[in-house]
């Protein structure tokens, strides 16, 4: 009878595109050595070799080659630094089903989402608009799916700085979900957030927005993500306002509960730990702030990439932070890159370049 070892001798682990290799050697007295070899594929890979076999088979505009190149495309945009190919081959798709109104409608969804994550709002725009009009004409006014694309369009126009647009769409889209799914519901709550959102862009509205925050954190479950983004948004107003001390604790909070929940590399918990800094400028903590906003950009290079919306964000605060010490020579750099940046992804007409154009005039840049 074969004496085997308690532990492999040997154990050996490969990581590839494709996914990974596990290699076991359990040596044997008196017998060969046993190997054992576990081969685990990334889900991109499965669903990327199950649409090349459908489009051998069945041809590449058959409804299930089409419909395997959609999750293939979206298992694709879940990959670091894949984005790109997920949106080009999803922009493909959509073409390709123009004829099939749903799928389409369902292609843009995930299109959007991917230029949405990516900090590429004015790409998202158009198609959420189309997405917009097929779902009411598909589904109604008050359908969820419906709701749920108003809610992501008006997200994408407060990024562009169309606060008027936002407010509304969004009291049209509060109001059809309060009254088919109630005050409390997350989507609901949801789109109180964002019209809140729109609100606090208007000094004399901060009170206003402020209250309506307020409300929804005694109305949410505090373990939510929603939770952390509201508390996250009062706390911007509370800045806004000059209620520093309380801003700055409720930051601290969101970045402890961030990390803890979601994990370091989150964007939210970047997010907090940038607003964290924003605030120490406020209250004169101006050498600690730097020093926080230098590891944020760093990070949010790193996780993010160098034109997303929050890195960009993270950067003009460090390049403002550099220039009120007078070291105008370090921040035009960053101001510069930024602007390019905020070019590129909202367009050279969005009035966050104009506005960041003419900082860098004064500073002599």
């Amino acid at each position: 009878m074969p004496f085997w070892r308690k532990k492999p001798k040997t154990t050996d682990h490969y990581i590839g595109d494709f996914g990974s290799v596990e290699i076991d050697v359990t040596e044997r007295r008196g017998e060969l050595p046993l190997i054992e070899i576990r081969l685990s594929v990334t889900a991109e890979y499965a669903h990327g070799l199950d649409f090349q076999r459908k489009r051998e088979e069945l041809g590449p505009n058959h409804p299930e080659t089409l419909h395997a190149l959609h999750v293939y495309a979206v298992a694709l945009g879940e990959q670091p630094g894949r984005q790109d190919e997920a949106v080009a081959l999803l922009e493909w798709l959509a073409a390709a089903r123009a004829d099939d109104q749903e799928n389409r409608l369902l292609t843009l969804n995930d299109l959007t989402r991917l230029l949405q994550d990516g900090g590429n709002p004015a790409r998202a725009e158009e198609w959420l608009r189309e997405a917009l009009s097929g779902w009411e004409r598909l589904r109604g006014q008050d359908d969820a799916q419906t709701l749920q694309i108003a809610s992501n369009l008006a997200r994408v126009l407060l990024d562009l700085g169309r606060r008027e647009e936002v407010e509304g769409l969004m009291r049209d889209t509060v109001f059809r979900r309060t009254r088919t799914l109630g005050a409390a519901h997350p989507d609901t709550l949801s789109s109180r957030n964002t019209l809140a959102g729109a609100l606090r862009g208007s000094p004399a509205r901060l009170a206003e927005a402020e209250g309506m925050y307020r409300a929804m954190l005694a109305d949410i479950d505090g373990t939510t993500d929603l939770s952390m983004t509201v508390q996250s948004n009062l706390a911007a107003v509370l800045t806004h306002q000059g209620k520093h001390a309380e801003a700055l604790e409720m930051y601290g909070r969101l970045i402890d509960a961030g990390s803890r929940r979601q994990g370091d590399d989150h964007v939210s918990t970047w997010g907090a730990r940038s607003n964290y800094a924003a605030v120490l400028t406020k209250l004169g903590r101006v050498t600690e702030a730097e020093q926080r906003l230098t590891e944020v950009l760093d990070g949010c290079r790193r996780v993010f990439g160098p034109r997303h919306s929050t890195t960009l964000g993270v950067q003009v605060d460090l390049a403002a932070t550099k220039a009120n010490q007078g070291r105008t020579k370090e921040a035009v750099p960053l101001l510069r890159d930024a602007i390019d940046g905020y070019r590129s992804t909202h367009g050279p007409n969005h009035p966050r370049v104009r506005e960041l154009t003419n900082i860098l005039v004064q500073l002599g840049g």
